[in-house]
């Protein structure tokens, strides 16, 4: 078995504040080592995106400094508008040609000129039809601009990015690990945006995120709010899902901010009747860490980083 002995550190952010989990190998039984967030003052980070570019890294090396990481290499979980996820059918090609011509096809699924995103793809299956081989495949597309204010950033606070996720996607892996069938509708949220994602037998075939407003009202009143905006989002997803697959969603997972995320799911059961469930799929992960138990982490709180870190390890 190969270990991963340096620690790696994943973090995901919004408008309201920074959130870093620090984890050491192996890969296959990871251990958590450290975890803390820090507050953001208004206007440093913007829906998702570096507004303030003195400021933010000076709260990076604070919340380094004061929750005492160790490592300086960073898996970074970005989640705004500047982040886009298409599905496209392409023809089956040889692994050395198919980053070519998908980056060649690219164009015709993403609104956006292809020379401004740096460009991922995630073969999801191999469908086998009438008219030939095809592949489903993800596309995702990152603005060049946005990342490389991340990477200023995080270079000025003296930290080295080795990946930049998309924080939807992470936070989808690992509710991955809660289902037992892969077929729901995850909702997550932070203060800046909802995700809405359907997997179909684990794999995913809806993915879509909305703009969630500011708001000063108290949590339940503004979880309440958010609830509807995601349950909107959610009816229009799983009916686009339906005439694609002919296939119901009967299970909701909710992942969000621990208090937060009850009070969305609450709301959710009252109004669709459907089984929901706010998983906690590291409840039984490894732990050496001087600030305590899992309980005092608050899992909730730092899923999508928790995911990050095990991908930068290699997992999954």
């Amino acid at each position: 078995m190969k270990i991963f002995n340096k620690s790696i550190i994943g973090i995901e952010l919004d408008s309201k504040e920074i959130r870093a989990v620090e984890m050491i190998g192996p890969k296959e039984k990871p251990t958590i080592i450290n975890w803390g967030k820090i507050e953001l003052p208004d206007g440093v980070v913007k829906e998702g995106r570096v507004s303030d570019k003195q400021l933010f890294p000076v709260y990076l090396t604070k919340l380094f400094y004061e929750h005492g990481f160790k490592s300086k290499e960073v898996i970074l979980g970005v989640n705004n508008q500047d982040i886009i996820i298409r599905f496209a059918m392409f023809p089956k090609a040889p692994t050395d040609k198919i980053k070519n011509m998908i980056r060649f096809q690219a164009k015709d699924y993403i609104p956006v000129p292809i020379d401004e995103l740096e460009l991922d793809y995630f073969v999801l299956e191999e469908k086998s039809t009438e008219n030939g081989e095809f592949m489903n495949v993800l596309l995702v597309g990152a603005r060049k601009r946005m990342l490389k204010d991340f990477i200023e950033a995080f270079t000025n606070a003296r930290l080295t990015i080795r990946e930049i996720d998309s924080t939807m996607l992470a936070i989808g892996r690992s509710a991955l690990i809660e289902s037992d069938d892969g077929n729901f509708v995850l909702a997550s949220f932070n203060n800046d945006i909802g995700n809405i994602l359907i997997f179909s037998n684990g794999i995913l075939s809806v993915a879509r995120s909305v703009t969630l407003p500011p708001s000063n009202e108290l949590i339940k009143k503004r979880m309440e709010k958010v609830a509807e905006i995601l349950l909107t989002e959610i009816k229009s997803s799983v009916s686009y899902h339906k005439m694609q697959k002919n296939e119901d969603i009967e299970k909701i997972l909710v992942m969000g901010n621990c208090e937060e995320q009850e009070i969305v799911a609450d709301v959710f059961r009252e109004i669709t009747g459907l089984t929901v469930i706010t998983p906690n799929p590291y409840i039984s992960m490894n732990y050496k860490t001087h600030k305590g138990d899992l309980k005092t982490l608050h899992l909730p709180d730092y899923l999508a980083s928790i995911s990050l870190a095990i991908r930068g390890m290699g997992g999954k």
